[in-house]
């Protein structure tokens, strides 16, 4: 028998030598409480519209954004009629406001209070 020496690094060979930084990444800005409130006023529909719009927030700087119905069923498998009652539900309990125009999608903004020093 032939012994083949087999050489194996001892670090993660990567593109990027240096750890992210958890501070850039928006879903670990997600206050508890808040994430709470959405999932149970609106169940995990809620939740996922809630992690969206402040993707949106934190990403474009916008403050009202449409929800498109192509991105939320290819990645969660949520339905408009779905999306839309989780919306229903929300706006109820006046946590987002909603724009609604004929002939147009949906304006959706947070109603939320946010506190900066943590």
């Amino acid at each position: 028998m032939i012994k083949v020496p087999i050489n194996i690094p001892t670090f993660k060979r990567s593109k990027r030598n240096k750890k992210a930084d958890p501070d850039k990444w928006y879903i670990y800005k997600t206050k508890l409480m808040l994430a709470a409130i959405f999932f149970k006023t609106a169940g995990g529909v809620g939740r996922i519209i809630l992690d969206y719009l402040l993707w949106q927030r934190s990403m474009n700087g916008v403050e009202s954004t449409s929800l498109p119905n192509k991105f939320f069923y290819m990645n969660y498998g949520i339905t408009r009629q779905r999306k839309y009652d989780a919306l229903m539900k929300l706006e109820k309990e006046k946590l987002i406001v909603l724009e609604q125009e004929n002939g147009k999608a949906t304006k959706v903004k947070l109603n939320i209070e946010e506190n900066l020093n943590g």
